[in-house]
Order: C-alpha cells, then structure tokens, then sequence
C-alpha cells in the first residue's frame, strides 16, 4: 500500500512528465527500431506483433536461412528436402536447380475437388468385391462374384481381357512387384495366376480347403526368389516359392495350420515394406507374425491381446511397424523394440458419444509418411490418430453407413480415400481433419451402389471403385472426352461360356476346345447379350484393323449347312414350343418354296432388361461370317443356346389355332392347378416313406388344426420378415446356413432327413431353447415345448415323418417326428406325434442322432484313459476319457454327454459316445501334439449311414445312385430344364432368399448324390419335390416358369420311381384296392385318342398317316419287316387291342424307325419325321405326368421309360 506522502512526493519529483508521456514513447519506439531492423510490412503499428512485426526482434531472429545451392540441389526421397519456416529464398530456386518440387508448396488440397469421375461401367452380372491397379497404373483389374477376373485400360476405360477360370467368387487380388503376373484367390479353395503379358494361366495352386481369405506378394527380394502368401478359411497360411525369372511356381507351399481349436479361420494379413515381416489375423483373436530372415518363413510371435477377432491388419509403409483392427472395438499400433512386440492401444470409444452398444473396428489404413493411422468404426465415423503416441486427432464425419474401404493416396499424405455401403465415396484432408470432396454412386431406377473396394493408382491420378451392381467406376483429373467413347455397358461374348477343367483344373473353352487366352479377339455385347455397334468393337484388343464386315457378328450357318430360323428375340420358354415353332417355321417354308438356304445375314437383338442379368444364360453370343474358321463360326448350339436367354409369355392361342390344333396339349398345361402348400408333412410312415403326392385343390372350408405344437402361424413369420427387411438387414443375413445348404454328408451337424429313425435327447432340446431364448435369436416359447404337454423320457426313439423349412431369422427346420416302438420297429399308436422347430446353433450339441450311430456307440465300451477321436470341421481331434459321469443328476441314466474328456491340446470338455471312435491301428496322427488330422475320403465314407435294405430299391445305394445321376446329367442338357441346372442367382432376384427356405437346384441334388448324401430313396424324392415347391412358391401361379419346373421334377420322379417298381416286383403281390379303384384305368384310351387326332392335324404328319403303297415302293417290305402308320395305330386304339399306353408308343416309335430305315438319304422326309417325333414324344410325356397314378400300377415293367424319353431329345433333325 503506497502511503500519501510517497504519492504526493513522486508526483512532485516527475511533474515534468505530460500526461500522454507514455503513448509518445511507444509512438518512437517503431520508427527507431524500423531503421536498424525493418519490419516485414513497412508501416503497421503495433506493440504485439510477431516474427518481423515484433518490438523484441533482434538482428539474429530476423535472419533469413540461406541453403548452398548443393544443399537444394539434393534430393531427399525423390524431392527437394523440406525448408525450414523461416527459409529467405525464394521456393522457385530448388525447382530451378533440380527440376523437384516440395508438394506442399506446389498442390493444395483444393487442387482434389477437380477430380470426378470419368465413367461407370456395368461389366460384371454380380457384385465386384476386388479392385486392384498394376505397378504401372496403366490397367485395372476387378475380381467379381461371377467367378470373372477384368482387365481394363486405365487411360480410356477399354475392356482388355477377361481372365475365366475360377469356379466361385473372387475374393482377393494381388500383382507381383515385377509387374508380370496376377494372383487372384477364390472362394472355389483355389489360387489362380495369369501372365499379364499374354493373359496365359501360369498356375493354379491348390492348397487349401476352404475359401481363400487374403492374398500377398512379398516385397522381399532374394536373387530371383519370391514368395507368395494365402491365407485361407481353413485356418491354415500357405508360402508358396516362385521364380521371378521364369515365373515358374513351386505347386508345394510351405504351410502352416494355425488351428488351435475348431473353426477357427485366418481373416487377413499384410507383409512388411521389406518384406522381412509378415503379420496375419484371425478368428481366434491372435496375431501371428512370420519371419523370412533365415531364408525360409518362420513363425516368431503370437500376439493375444485383442478379445475379438482381429480382421484387418496393415503394416506402415517404411517402418517395421503395424496396426491390427479388431471388432473388440480396439485398434493396436505394434513396434518390435527391444527383441518384443510392444503396443498403442487405440480405443474406439475415446472422445465420441456412440448410440450403438459395441464398437467395431472394421478397416485400418496409414498415411502415405506413416505419422497418422486411421480407423474405420461401426458408428459411420473415420478416427484419426498420432501413429507414434496414440493420441486422437480427429474424428471424421461423412458417411452414413458403415466403411470398409480405406486407400491413402500414394504419396499425399494430406490425402486419404474412404468408400462404404452407403454408397458415397468420400476424399479426406487429414492434416485439416475436413472433407475435399464426396460422391455418391446413385444409379438410375435402382437406387444407391455399395462401394465394396477403392484403390488409388500409383501416380495419383485416378482412383476406381466397385459396387454391389457389378459396375467399374473410374475417377480422375482432365477430360472424360476418351471414357466417351466406350459402351457404359461392356462384356465379352465368351464371357460366360462353360468351361471344362482337367485333373489340374487347368480349363478349356468347352465349345471351342481351346484355351481362353488362345480364342479369337471376342465381340464386346451388352449386359442383355446384344453386339455393340461396329466402332465399339474396335476398341477390343485385336480387332482395332479388322474390316468393316468383320466388325459386325452375323448369324452363323450350322454344320449340316442349313440356315438356322430360329427366332432368338422371342425364345421359347419351354423345349416343347421350341420344337412346335420349328415344325410351323418348316411348313411355312414349304407353303412359300423357301426350302433352300437363305443368305440372309441376321443380328441378334433381345428386348430391354431381359438378358444376361436376368438369367444368366450366355453362351453362343458369338455370331460370326459363314467363311470364318471353324473355331469362330457360330455353331447351331450358340444359336440355340443364345436362344433360351430370353424368357417370353407362352404361345398365344391364335398360333395354335393357325396350325389347326385343338388346344389339347394347352388343356393339358394349364390342367395342373394343385396345391402348392402340399404341406411337407407326411401321412405314410411306411419302410421307404414315400413323399406326398400333389393332390388338385378343392373348395372346401380348411380344416382346423387340432395340434398345438406349432409356436405361431406362418403369418406371424412372414410379417417378421418384412419388419426384419425394414431394420437395414443384408440380404446375405437371409441365406440358409450351411448346415442346411451343404451337399457333403457329414456327422455333425445333424441333417434330418425324410425317414430318419433318430434318438431324441431331452436335455439337449432343452439346452437349445434356453440358449435361444438367452441370445434373443428367435421368438420362442418354452411352455409350448413338448415336454410340457406330454411325458418324455431323456431318450425316445422317433421317426422324421415330416419336415419343413421357415424362412426368417434364421431359417427354421420343423420336423414332425413320430413315436417307435424300439422292439418292432413299427410306429406306435399310443402317443401323438411331436412338432419341434430348431437350426444348428453354435456351441450348442445335436439332440438328434441316428438310430444307427447311437446303437454302435452303445456297443462299445468306453473305459477311464481310453483314448479317442472325434471328427470337428472335417478333421480327427484326439484326447482321453478322464471320467463318466451324468450331465445332469435328474436322468442318471441318460448317455446325453456323459463323459468328460481331456483333448491333446489341454481343453476340456463334455462328450456323447457316438461322437467318440475308435483308434485304429493305422491311424495317421498329427506331427504335433494338439493338432489335428485331416479326413480322408475313405474314412469319410466309412462314416456314411449305411441303408437298411430297401430304402434304395432293390439296388445297391451306389447303383441307384449312379443310375439317377445319369438321368439327370440328361435332364440338364433340356432347355426345359435350364431354369433348374443351376441355384438361383441372387443378384438377378435378390428377394428369392426372403421367400424360400429352402433352395435347391439339380447341381445341388447331384453333388449331394454324387457324395452320398442321401440316406434313402424318399429323402431324395422329398428334395426333388422342392424343386417346384419352391417355383411355385416364389412365381406367379401358372406362369410358364411353374409349368416347366412341374414338368422337370415330375420327369426326374418318374426316374426315380423305377427303383420303387423295381422293389415291388422284388416283393409279395399286395394289391392296391383302394388306389386301383380311384382311377379309371380305361381313361388313358381317351387321352391317347386325343393324342393321335393332334398329330393328324399336323402338316407334316401327311407322309405317315396311311401304310406305305407297295405298288410305289415295291421294295419296302424287303427292307422294313413290320410295316406302321398313324391310320393303323387309331384303328387298333379304336378297337382295344391295345393293353397299355406303352404298346401304342412303342407302335408310334415303330413308325419313325421304318421311315429312317427306309428313306436315309432323304433330309426333308428326316426333318419332317424327326420333329414331328420330338413333338409327339414331349406331348406323350406331358400326359405320362399326368397319369402318374396308373404308372405306379400298371407299368413295373417299362423300366426304359425315361432313356427313351432321352433318346427323341437328342435328335433334332434326324429320324427318331
């Protein structure tokens, strides 16, 4: 406190001083100190400046840094190094000296919102889930779910070439550093690599089983040595050696098996920018890291610190460190110091308030200089981080679903790329934390594109995407007046032409027996199969100097040299009216003397939006000029092929009526109104357990059911469907589960079957609802369980008497199981049956196991420190019985998990017997103790149900097998049948999943019999039924689809229903009183009346309708022993001399026959007879489908039936 005799003497001494003293000295204070140093901005007057500007600047602060000219000259990673702030020279002068420039000086990050995109081109039928550029930057590769690996031009958006081969999805990319070779991996278990030079395969390496999950090409350089790495579902990582002199692969990797418990599967991994250092992740939330410096890969650490599984991985650019990204919600920055893996925790829940429960980490990437990480999260947000502290620097806002790509530029380090499934594709200013620019791939009348992959070529001047629609999207600075040009839809002819593969599954062009890099330069078509326009074809590689003519495919004329008149812009939808079309199409040449070759040159065109997409058909697109070579010339099987893409309504009735038919046939087609909820359900519980037939519907008022076992209506399901669809649920979350889709027989999980006699365990039915009930997988009620409504034992022994599937979440199995008595092995009367709706659960045992399994397990006898092994995931896992015990005190004597055993790697665990086998003397064991054993197809076979006699005829398993195989082999070849060959594709109908449950398809039902996976006859029949099921289910009623999928399944019934009649014949005569007496044996008379009177009003009918004039043809019984003609088969129709339908067609063949033995060399007569044969044999089959009833009892000795069906098919212009 200053006292008032001090104040009052200090102003006395400075009394001098005017009251503005101060301001004056502060006004000199910048004038003096301007003239011994000058500020930067003459004139600015302030007391706080900076720098230049300050009052407190010195001589030696302001001092600019000068570099020597050497030090500008240098450069540092291929650049001028950078200056510091306070550098006086101007930036120009290292560019003068050098010719480099700083990029920060030089680019701003603005200079990005001028990139856009150049064109978007629709060039796969499915999902594209790869991308990838060459080290050139020049080419473009997309790896898509059609099994198709592209190459585009870069520069202009050209197709280059199509790489085929693979037999599933593509699910990983890599190009060698060299720049000579592509490796893409598949989900078909297969690596596949091409020369980039000629497109030729170099090699196909097979080496594990299950899908490939990650491809990379090692950067390491060891003379010419290299290395390529797979990582696979299997849980195994394979190092496959190859030369970079002659791109020579060794077909033997080294692998290692990381499987320390079932299931678990290798997701990602990245090399080292040396390639010193491999690091992967897995399912069972371990990183292991590989190391290449003793010459041969090793493995030196396993890192378990993540506590979810750790699916994306990423080593810097020019360090030995890496980031690992886990769904546990953590990301790790990893640095080898001090002879260990040390770590950064990155916390996803660090400075962000989220609404979703648990955070993900779905994607990690690094800046190009390696100082920031970025983090994709489950919350729609990007988080950047300081790489070498941990600390969150921003946190990037954009996106409005969830992103899995994340690309830095590939030298900006401001820069960073993001794309996700909402669609938008987003450019990043990390140092800002701001966006430069978005897009959004918005596609006309479809909505949005997910963006699956992005990659940024190396000279950063484009960056292409891939969506959910099949579509290349190519981004770039400049003008897009070269991506102009070129079609925005762009596939090769050949694209999707079958293929057939050798024992090394190397593949063959199958219609041209050539090599697919070894064709011809192919025609560019549309995606509905459509040639492009001449300029458009020389843009293909090959024809950029062919002539004009060359340029526009034309319809090609068939090996016996006439020309083909099919109409391939209205195809036919059914090989019936195909074949009808053709026989009106030749009398209308007659009619008009047109019956030469016509030169007419044709161009293929097909309605909009019918095509490849829709149904997937494309082979025979080629059309080429009649002088072409052989390997070019559209054969009659493209054209006929091309011509089943399209799908058209049926004939109308005034094309019937133009050919004066009565409309038998249609009355025929359109009769076959059954029901298609046939309910999968079964009255027949009988030894084979025959599926229910079809019945016609009646109106009559339905039936109440009296069971409760049901847990809601169907309604219930469907309209949790349609809430379900509402929440953002992907269509893959519809799909069946394997345990439902799989055509491998295998013990666990169990597969119900039609007839299966089963052990059903309480205490595991029990276990299943709890933990459903726990996980909220599904509505679902305990007190509606069966054990609340009757008495249950902790074993019964039942019967699957019937199944059904119910789509939802997940798909559903509801089996209606019937009580066996365990002494007769015949149904019981007493109790009612048992309705129980369940899926395979992980972590949760089958309580079904088959009667068989269950009684020779409880014929051996297990003992303490018995050793044993179990089959887990395809593979023998070996351990020790530690004790017995009950699982649960309640039923002491139940074998439901009985045992407690101890495995070889240390786990315990509870196990049934029949889930235990016996340790052979030869067994194979693992290398190391802990591991596991593959299985082997013998021992896989010595595990398959063995069938009881009769439920596969009077044949053996094998033989009927075989002998169905067969058929269906046939059965594939129909165009009928073409909508059933293959599973449905789900791009083309997306919805299918959300209205089946369960799919099926006659390559499915092969392979499945092929593997053995049936275990009876009726467990076929039940499946094969499915087949219309499920098009009736999914199509409009009666639409041509329905018609010819009732026609392939009740052709494939009548196949397998020999082995049925065969049986019978095998045993006592039972007659059938009740099914005899509810039909009318005599109807087929009528029919067959009505039959012969169409064929008579058939043109070409007219040679064959009377007997042959001998005083003509005085010849013709020296050659045809038994004359036949349609005049003759009426009358002995008329007068029932005929006992059978059979004998009447076998009259009708004789006709065809005589005429093809008498006139050989007459082609009109052969046409004529040849198509009139195939019509009447499709006709005559169309009525067998329909008499089905009088076939099961009257025609046990035409066990030939369906090869002569065969026969008439495969002869489309000669005699039957």
């Amino acid at each position: 406190q200053i006292k008032p005799v001090v104040k009052f003497q200090g102003v006395k001494y400075y009394r001098h001083l005017a009251p503005d003293h101060l301001l004056q000295i502060c006004h000199r204070l910048g004038p003096l100190l301007e003239q011994e140093i000058p500020q930067s901005v003459p004139g600015v007057q302030t007391l706080l400046g900076a720098g230049r500007q300050s009052l407190l600047r010195t001589n030696k602060s302001c001092k600019h840094v000068v570099w020597k000219g050497s030090a500008l000259a240098a450069l540092h990673c291929g650049r001028p190094p950078e200056s510091p702030v306070n550098y006086g020279s101007p930036p120009s002068i290292g560019k003068k000296l050098n010719g480099k420039y700083r990029l920060e000086r030089l680019v701003p990050t603005a200079v990005y919102q001028h990139m856009k995109m150049h064109k978007r081109i629709l060039g796969h039928l499915s999902s594209v889930y790869c991308v990838t550029f060459d080290r050139t930057g020049r080419r473009i590769f997309t790896g898509s779910d059609d099994c198709l690996v592209k190459i585009w031009a870069t520069d202009d958006g050209r197709l280059l070439a199509t790489l085929r081969g693979h037999a599933a999805e593509i699910s990983d990319m890599a190009v060698n550093y060299e720049n000579t070779m592509i490796a893409a991996g598949s989900c078909d278990k297969m690596i596949r690599v091409w020369c980039l030079r000629t497109c030729a395969p170099l090699a196909v390496l097979q080496g594990h089983s299950a899908s490939i999950t990650s491809l990379q090409f090692s950067p390491l350089c060891s003379g010419s040595k290299r290395y390529l790495s797979s990582t696979g579902a299997d849980g195994t990582i394979c190092f496959w050696l190859w030369d970079a002199g002659t791109l020579k692969i060794n077909p033997r990797p080294t692998k290692f098996t990381e499987r320390p418990r079932p299931g678990v599967q290798m997701i990602c991994s990245s090399f080292s920018a040396g390639g010193m250092f491999l690091a992967t992740g897995s399912t069972d939330h371990i990183i292991r890291v590989y190391f290449f410096g003793s010459g041969q890969p090793e493995k030196i650490s396993e890192l378990e610190f993540h506590t979810d599984k750790v699916d994306s991985i990423q080593f810097s650019n020019s360090s030995s460190r890496f980031v690992s990204g886990s769904r546990d919600g953590t990301a790790r920055i990893w640095q080898f110091k001090r002879r260990e893996w040390k770590s950064i925790l990155l916390d996803m829940a660090t400075r962000v308030e989220d609404k979703i429960t648990k955070l993900k980490v779905t994607m990690v990437a690094w800046d190009r200089h390696d100082n920031s990480v970025i983090t994709a999260v489950n919350n729609m947000t990007l988080k950047v981080w300081n790489s070498f502290t941990g600390q969150l620097i921003h946190i990037l806002m954009g996106h409005e679903d969830e992103v899995f790509v994340l690309e830095p530029h590939p030298f900006d380090p401001r820069v960073l790329f993001s794309a996700g499934h909402d669609g938008n594709v987003i450019v990043w200013d990390l140092a800002r934390g701001v966006k430069i620019r978005s897009y959004f791939n918005m596609i006309e009348g479809q909505g949005h594109g997910a963006v699956f992959d992005c990659k940024c070529s190396p000279d950063g001047q484009h960056f292409a995407c891939t969506d959910s629609h099949g579509h290349l999207l190519i981004f770039g600075f400049g003008s897009s007046s070269k991506y102009d040009k070129i079609a925005d839809q762009m596939f090769f002819h050949s694209d999707y032409r079958p293929l057939i593969r050798d024992a090394n599954n190397f593949v063959l062009d199958e219609q041209t027996q050539q090599a697919p890099h070894l064709m011809p330069p192919p025609f560019l078509v549309d995606v509905d199969g459509n040639p492009h326009p001449a300029r458009y074809q020389r843009l293909v590689p090959g024809r950029e100097n062919c002539r004009e003519e060359q340029l526009i495919p034309q319809m090609g004329v068939t090996s016996s040299g006439m020309e083909n008149f099919t109409s391939l812009n209205s195809s036919l939808s059914s090989y019936l009216q195909f074949m009808i079309q053709r026989l009106q199409q030749e009398q209308d040449q007659r009619r008009s003397g047109e019956a030469g070759t016509s030169s007419t040159s044709w161009i293929i065109h097909s309605p909009p939006n019918i095509g490849l997409r829709r149904s997937g058909q494309i082979e025979g697109v080629r059309q080429m000029h009649s002088n072409a070579p052989r390997s070019e010339i559209a054969t009659e099987r493209d054209l006929v092929a091309w011509s089943r893409r399209v799908v058209v309504p049926e004939l109308s009735s005034g094309t019937f009526k133009r050919w004066g038919f009565n409309f038998f046939f249609l009355c025929y087609i359109t009769c076959s109104d059954y029901s298609s909820d046939y309910s999968d359900w079964t009255a027949d519980a009988g030894i084979n357990l025959q599926p229910p037939k079809k019945i016609p519907k009646i109106k009559t008022k339905k039936a109440e059911s009296s069971s409760e076992d049901e847990e809601g209506p169907e309604k219930q399901r469907k309209l949790a469907v349609g809430v379900l669809a509402e929440n953002g649920l992907t269509l893959e979350e519809w799909l069946p589960s394997a345990w439902i889709t799989d055509t491998v027989p295998r013990r666990c999980p169990f597969v119900p079957q039609m007839g299966d006699e089963v052990y059903y365990f309480r205490q595991g039915h029990e276990a299943y609802v709890v933990m459903a009930k726990k996980n909220k997988i599904y509505n679902i009620n305990p007190k509606k369980q069966p054990w609340h409504k009757m008495e249950l034992r902790e074993q019964e022994l039942m019967k699957i008497v019937g199944i059904k599937y119910e789509v939802g979440l997940p798909t559903l199995c509801c089996l209606k199981l019937a009580f066996l008595d365990p002494d007769t092995g015949k149904l019981t009367g007493g109790l009612c049956s048992v309705v129980i709706r369940y899926h395979d659960m992980p972590d949760v045992i089958d309580f079904l196991v088959l009667r068989q399994q269950f009684d020779d397990a409880k014929h051996r006898r297990w003992n303490i420190g018995d050793r044993f092994r179990s089959v887990i995931d395809d593979a023998w896992w070996f351990g020790t019985i530690d004790s017995q015990e009950p699982l649960q005190p309640d039923y002491p004597d139940s074998l439901f998990q009985c045992y407690n055993v101890c495995w070889d790697n240390g786990d315990t665990e509870k196990m049934s017997p029949w889930d235990m086998e016996l340790i052979p003397s030869n067994a194979v064991f693992p290398e190391e103790l802990g591991t596991s054993v593959p299985l082997t197809d013998d021992e896989r076979r010595t595990l398959l149900y063995k069938p009881l006699d009769g439920e596969w005829g009077s044949r053996t398993r094998d033989e009927e097998c075989d002998r169905i195989i067969a058929g269906i082999n046939q059965l594939m070849t129909l165009d009928i049948a073409s909508a059933f060959v293959a599973p449905v594709d789900l791009q083309a109908y997306p919805m299918y999943c959300t209205v089946v449950a369960y799919p099926t398809d006659l390559s499915t039902i092969k392979q499945r019999l092929e593997s053995r996976f049936y275990r009876r006859l009726s467990s076929l029949m039940w499946e094969v039924r499915y087949i219309e099921h499920n098009t009736r289910t999914f199509n409009e009623p009666g639409s041509p689809i329905v018609k010819s999928a009732k026609f392939v399944t009740d052709l494939l019934l009548f196949n397998i229903h020999q082995a049925i009649l065969s049986f019978q014949d095998h045993q006592p005569k039972r007659r059938l009183r009740n099914r005899a007496q509810s039909y009318d044996i005599q109807s087929w008379k009528k029919q067959c009346q009505e039959l012969l009177n169409l064929i008579f009003q058939c043109e070409d009918s007219e040679p064959f309708r009377q007997p042959v004039d001998l005083l003509e043809y005085p010849d013709y019984r020296d050659i045809i022993d038994t004359p036949m003609d349609f005049a003759t088969v009426r009358e002995t129709l008329e007068a029932g001399n005929y006992e059978s339908p059979m004998e009447l067609c076998k009259d009708v063949r004789l006709i065809f026959s005589n005429s093809k033995a008498y006139t050989p060399s007459k082609r009109s007569r052969q046409q004529m007879a040849g198509l009139l044969g195939q019509v009447w044999i499709l006709l005559w089959f169309f009525f067998l489908s329909l008499t089905s009833s009088y076939l099961t009892l009257s025609l046990c000795g035409f066990i030939d039936s369906f090869d002569i069906f065969i026969s008439f098919m495969f002869l489309p212009n000669t005699m039957v």
